[in-house]
């Protein structure tokens, strides 16, 4: 019996765990490129920097991303703030990680979900959630 305890902790222990620096840079892929997709033709010339925060939105805790970036439009460069809210799972001990995005929040503007309902058209949703599911998960 000690044997079967000691064989179920070790394969527990090899089991690749997710950290939330390696979730953070997966959904900030994600977030740049739902951004990207919003914008265009403008892009992401730069990112500058990236900050992270828990956020409790819609009775849950979600992710905060905010990206300080320089938008490129044509010759004009300028100094923007965009932030993404996702939504978080965990596998059993952290074994996996999924990413859901709520919403992207460009100047004053809300795409996604606010209050459980989505805000925007469905086609501007159903374009940041592919952009960011593609993203997220290496597909181009």
């Amino acid at each position: 019996m000690k044997k079967i305890a000691l064989i179920t902790l070790s394969t527990l222990s090899l089991t690749a765990c997710v950290t939330q620096q390696q979730a953070d840079e997966t959904m900030t892929k994600g977030c740049k490129a739902g951004i990207e997709s919003l914008i265009a033709p403008k892009e992401i010339k730069e990112v500058k920097t990236t900050t992270y925060a828990d956020k409790m939105e819609d009775g849950g805790m979600h992710r905060l991303i905010t990206l300080g970036v320089v938008e490129k439009d044509g010759w004009l460069e300028l100094d923007k703030e965009y932030s993404c809210l996702f939504a978080q799972e965990w596998g059993f001990f952290k074994s996996s990680h999924k990413g859901l995005v709520m919403q992207i929040r460009i100047d004053d503007s809300v795409y996604g979900k606010v209050d459980g309902k989505i805000t925007g058209s469905i086609e501007d949703f159903m374009k940041i959630t592919s952009s960011v599911n593609k993203a997220m998960h290496g597909v181009e």
